[in-house]
């Protein structure tokens, strides 16, 4: 009996693989971690071979579990973190990785501004000619640096893509990725040809673009004996992390708007047609007539993870039995109160995109004094992320605020961090029941894929956990976000952005 989803999404820093019901209810998970490689200042890779590593380690632990057998899986759907690599024509890398953290094609995006008309591209894209979230100026410093690699590749691939690959032999990349690459049609989610050409990109390294919900290939033989799944099995054409994510959290419908905190932070809208703004990011939705809009910040749950890694001996020494150190940060954040008694964090730890769109921005912490303890540093990092998130909304110049706003990602794990997004907002937010939403939303897309129903449907959950905004913290709070926004500005001209 087919009555099993594999869901699978490859992020910055580790890859989750999850099986669900056709109810949408998780029956067995793994996740492997890895890190994100840093050569030289500015320049951040990752090691491709570690996304499909991993993705073969956490079936093998979910089948030698027992709790789920191969020939039970309907359809296999993924989802990716925004990297690129050029790979050969058994699919096999190349070079490192370049994720979207990286930095160092300032020239190729300065010689591409002078051959493409910014209000071109933005039209045709519907998104603005940057670094980040945006491949090609990460794929012309290949093509310009990495020749040899470029003439032996067989094309490019995202993290998703390559997982495909290895999973069925197929080249390809969703309409959905292909927006985000600064040469697809916004409208039609096909390579255009005029921006192809203007940036002077070979065409023959371009995979092939797909829609979603589209059935790209099944499991090889090869990737069968590797992963331990059935060979035949269906797999979905991959999609944007967050546009996953936005789909499992239940928003689906014109104005619906989704949270999504993991390793970066996205706020999403949907709209029946793409929202044309230089500050925001359009990319076609699974829903056929929809677009997924939007705002991201770079460093969310990678600001959490970072102060871990630099800073975590200090809460390591607290950690009680079955604790992890995340749950150490929550407890020791929720004994200071809202507001950090002043202390801010901006989190441009990489620069930032949304919704101040300046690469050279870095990290701040601001208004330390002597009462500022560890638990005020945990609780300044969630606060600077939601702060960032609050200042991404303001771009929409929404009327209202939906009745709710589901949020999902893994800091959505943290009932803390749920309530300082609902204080920090003013808007009540919706827990997503499924915290990883983006393996989730990927096993939506692949039964979608295969044309079968999804009794949950895509719409969220009616019982899900609620936190209401507590209207005093939320009066605090926008003395704290003037603040935030304050030091920003005054910081402009240091960052040199």
């Amino acid at each position: 009996m087919k009555d099993l989803l594999l869901g699978i999404d490859i992020g910055t820093t580790g890859t989750k693989c999850t099986f669900y019901d056709m109810a949408g209810s998780m029956v067995a998970s793994a996740y492997q971690e890895y890190p994100m490689l840093n050569p030289r200042p500015g320049w951040y890779e990752q090691d491709p071979q570690k996304w499909w590593d991993s993705v073969c380690k956490n079936l093998r632990a979910c089948f030698s579990s027992k709790s789920v057998a191969k020939e039970r899986v309907l359809a296999i759907g993924i989802s990716g973190t925004n990297a690129v690599v050029l790979v050969d024509g058994n699919g096999s890398a190349l070079c490192p990785a370049l994720g979207l953290h990286d930095r160092r094609s300032e020239e190729q995006l300065a010689w591409l501004r002078e051959r493409i008309d910014g209000a071109e591209i933005l039209r045709i894209t519907g998104n603005r000619l940057a670094k980040g979230s945006f491949a090609l100026p990460r794929l012309k410093w290949m093509q310009e640096q990495l020749p040899e690699a470029m003439e032996k590749s067989r094309c490019f691939l995202t993290p998703g893509g390559y997982v495909t690959q290895h999973l069925t032999g197929e080249f390809i990349i969703s309409h959905s990725r292909a927006n985000l690459t600064l040469m697809a049609d916004i409208h039609t989610g096909n390579w255009s040809d005029a921006i192809v050409e203007a940036a002077e990109f070979p065409r023959s390294r371009l995979p092939k673009s797909v829609a979603p919900c589209t059935v790209v290939g099944a499991v090889t033989a090869a990737a069968a004996a590797e992963t331990g799944l059935l060979e035949g099995t269906p797999v979905a054409a991959e999609n944007v992390d967050t546009v996953a994510a936005t789909l499992a959290a239940g928003a689906v419908e014109p104005g619906d708007i989704a949270i999504t905190i993991g390793s970066s932070g996205r706020v999403c809208c949907i709209s029946g047609r793409p929202m044309i703004n230089e500050k925001l990011l359009n990319c076609e939705s699974p829903i056929p007539g929809r677009w997924t809009v939007i705002q991201t910040t770079d460093n969310a749950g990678v600001s959490l993870r970072w102060f871990r890694d630099v800073f975590g001996k200090t809460a390591a020494e607290e950690v009680r039995g079955g604790e992890s150190i995340y749950d150490v940060f929550n407890r020791m954040a929720a004994a200071v109160p809202p507001g950090a008694e002043g202390l801010l964090y901006l989190p441009y730890l990489s620069g930032e995109q949304s919704p101040i769109w300046n690469p050279s921005a870095r990290g701040v912490f601001f208004g330390m004094g002597l009462e500022s303890g560890y638990g005020h540093f945990v609780r300044a990092v969630m606060e600077g992320v939601a702060f960032s998130i609050k200042d991404c909304l303001g771009v929409l110049e929404l009327e209202e605020l939906p009745p709710f706003i589901p949020m999902g990602g893994g800091a959505a794990n943290s009932g803390l961090w749920c309530q300082i997004f609902a204080d920090v907002l003013g808007c009540p937010i919706s827990k997503a029941p499924y915290a990883e939403t983006e393996t989730l939303g990927a096993a939506i897309t692949a039964v979608k894929s295969v044309g079968s129903p999804f009794p949950r449907g895509e719409a969220a959950p009616d019982k899900a956990p609620l936190f209401m905004p507590r209207r005093e913290y939320t009066e605090r709070y926008q003395e704290s976000f003037r603040k935030y926004k304050s030091v920003y500005n005054h910081l402009i001209c240091d960052f040199g952005g």
